[in-house]
């Protein structure tokens, strides 16, 4: 999910590319990263809206005493209900299993090893949140 050109990499971006932003900042102790997503051909419109759509989906469905399940349920539901067709075959958008929002403590990048995690998937903790 990272790549991180290093110094006198030649790489450029094309026209048919997709590309993940990823963003991390550092302020008095509060470490803070977010990610979005490039493309400058339109026939990645769809995945660019299911990712915007499942984005502000997990937040609305945030809140005292959520269970952090349900709301990754709540992302993968309107993630997969996308499909982005490329040279004519139907692909459903699925979301990243791996990756998943956290929270934020003082100096401890992605809230540390104790932290809370929102999954993007369904199945996970039945934690709540607070």
């Amino acid at each position: 999910a990272h790549f991180s050109p290093n110094g006198g990499d030649k790489t450029v971006l094309g026209y048919d590319d997709v590309m993940k932003v990823d963003f991390g900042t550092h302020v008095n102790g509060r470490i803070v990263d977010c990610a979005w997503t490039v493309a400058f051909n339109p026939r990645y419109d769809n995945l660019l809206a299911a990712v915007k759509d499942a984005t502000y989906t997990g937040i609305k469905e945030s809140g005292i005493d959520v269970r952090l399940c349900d709301i990754g349920a709540a992302i993968q539901e309107v993630m997969e209900s996308y499909e982005v067709e490329l040279n004519g075959k139907t692909y459903q958008v699925k979301p990243c299993r791996n990756l998943n929002g956290h929270n934020i403590t003082p100096y401890l990048i992605h809230g540390g090893s104790a932290g809370k995690a929102v999954p993007m998937v369904k199945g996970g903790e039945a934690t709540k949140m607070e």
